[in-house]
Formats: C-alpha cells, structure tokens, sequence
C-alpha cells in the first residue's frame, strides 16, 4: 500500500496520468484551498493547479507546468511543478505542501467563466504568495481502485501559514487528499459512456459530481456521482468514521444553481452507509473557483466549490465539485 504513493509504470494511452491532490478548509478563517499536480508522461509534462479561497468570492489563482520525461520514478523524490512542492514526509502519515511564487488576487473568482479577452483590465492584482503546511492523515487511505488503474482518498488534519502580499493567516482545518494513477480523460461522458452530452432546456446538466466534506474530527465523506440517461446525477463513495472506512452506496446529488449559469449555489447529497445507515446532507456553496480545460469545440469547466455542509446537527466543511461541458 506505502508503494502507491510513489510513481507507477506508465501506460501507453497518451492519456495517462499520475496526479496528487489535496485540499482544506479552516473553518474559524474561512480560508480553504485545493491544488492538483498531475504528471502526464506521454504528453512530456506536469502541471499545477493551486487555488487559496480567501473569503468571500476572492481567490488567489496559481498555474505552473515543468517538462518530465517518461520514467516517472526519477520524480519520486522531486514532486515540484511551477511553484508549487509536495513533500512525503511519511508514506500514508504525513505531506507537506509548500508554494512560494507569484498569484492572481482575483476580487471575483467567477470571471474565469468568462474568455481572457474579455474579461476587464484589473481583473486580478498579480501578488506574491507563500504556503507551508502540514498534511496529518487522519485515517488510512480508501481505495476505489488499485492495480495498473488507482485511486484512493484519504481525510486528513491541515495546519500552517498561507501569505498573500501584505495579508498573514495562520490555519488549522481539515481536508481530504486522493491519489490517481492510469488514463484521464477530461471529456463529457455519462455513466453509459456517451460523450459530449449538453445542458438541457431544464438547466445546467454536469456530467461529473464530485464531493469530498470534513465534519471535524467526526467524520468525513467522499465519492462522485455520474450523469445517467434520466438526468439523475447517481454514484457512490466513502465515508470514514471513528476510525472506520465504510462504504456509501446509492448516493445521488442534486443541485441549484445561480439564474442563467454554471456557477452552483447549493446541493443535496442523499445516500446509504455501508450497513443501511441512511444519510441527508445539505450544502451551501460560498465560492466557485471554475478551471477551464480546453477541449475539441468547446471546454471542459471543472467549477470547485467552496461549500459548508450541514449534516443532521452537525457543520462541516469541503468541495463540492461540479464537471459542465461547454461548446465554445
């Protein structure tokens, strides 16, 4: 299990990708943050994408890339891409996530929705940003898949200091992390495999859900949901609970959204833990930070959401994370 933290041997689909990723939110600042380093061999490079939600709508927007060869195991110990690093401190235990370099202070994160040449002069302060925390695992990891194709989560306690400009905040939050290795496509699909599938007269149709909250040291929970034929967004997770990781099973999400937008402003996660333990979540989003991947004809907008959840009597933190296929 400790070796899937390391790099595996790649595949031939040009696609194929290895990445790490890792988010938090501390819930006395509000400040929370979400990054992803992705390693794509057959393509001869890595990528960053590293976001720090600064309250309300305000985001700082970083994105670096690093050329790689196709022998991945040379990384291991080198996990750097832009100005962002990675560091395993201890396999499944602990990780280090630092940045030092330069940040777009965008007042409005949802401009990014918008095409570069369009959006306004000033539309973001450039400012110099500085991270350093600490990643404790929580648990050990859950595993939806293993073998040549993986990924795992992992909940996870954060504490550190994030700088921006003049602005210094200590945090101390909680988090989710996953590990993903074999082809990544980026493209629309359902869960029956048709592709490039667009938003219905009834509103935004993503064809991704992707969720992962922290309730404290209670509980956490993660999984995602697919576009099926009948419009339901249906799938399955994980939760991971007085030290146990269990199953959840029927999980299905559905979503409100901003008028005449892709930009979510609620959902509700219904499920069933491992055992028959029914559960209802409700989620306010606070911010949605989009990231656009281009794609043929169009773009693939991975909009992070910023969200607290209520759970019974019970507050908690996390993404909630919508995929929107958009014809440009």
């Amino acid at each position: 299990m400790s070796d899937d933290e390391l790099m595996h041997p790649i595949g031939e689909d040009r696609a194929w990708s290895e990445s790490y990723y890792f988010n938090f939110v501390d819930p006395t600042t509000g400040i929370g943050m979400f990054t992803r380093m992705g390693f794509r061999p057959n393509n001869g490079w890595a990528d960053a994408l590293h976001v720090v939600y600064l309250g309300g709508k305000r985001v700082a927007f970083t994105y670096g890339r690093r050329d790689i060869g196709t022998n991945l195991s040379e990384y291991d110990g080198d996990l750097t891409a832009g100005d962002l690093t990675l560091t395993c401190e201890a396999p499944h235990k602990q990780w280090r996530i630092h940045y030092d370099g330069p940040a777009q202070d965008i007042e409005n994160a949802e401009i990014l929705l918008m095409r570069s040449k369009e959006r306004p002069a000033g539309w973001f302060s450039p400012e110099a940003l500085h991270m350093d925390l600490t990643f404790d695992c929580l648990t050990d990891p859950h595993y939806a898949a293993s073998g040549e194709r993986g990924h795992f989560e992992q909940s996870g306690q954060v504490a550190g200091s994030i700088s921006i400009g003049n602005e210094k905040f200590s945090v101390n939050g909680y988090g989710v992390r996953d590990k993903s290795w074999g082809p990544r496509d980026w493209g629309a699909g359902s869960a029956s495999g048709d592709k490039n599938e667009q938003a219905t007269d009834n509103g935004p149709a993503p064809f991704v859900n992707w969720f992962s909250m922290n309730f404290g040291d209670h509980a956490a929970l993660g999984g995602s949901c697919f576009r099926h034929k009948d419009g339901v967004m249906r799938g399955e997770g994980w939760i991971q609970r007085d030290g146990q990781s269990m199953a959840l099973k029927n999980v299905s999400i559905s979503t409100d959204y901003e008028p005449d937008s892709i930009v979510h402003k609620s959902v509700v996660l219904t499920g069933e833990v491992e055992g028959g333990e029914k559960l209802e979540i409700t989620g306010r989003v606070t911010c949605v930070c989009p990231t656009k991947i281009p794609m043929p004809g169009g773009a693939t907008f991975v909009n992070e959401g910023l969200a607290e959840f209520n759970w019974g009597d019970r507050k908690g933190y996390g993404i909630a994370e919508h995929w929107h296929a958009v014809s440009l």
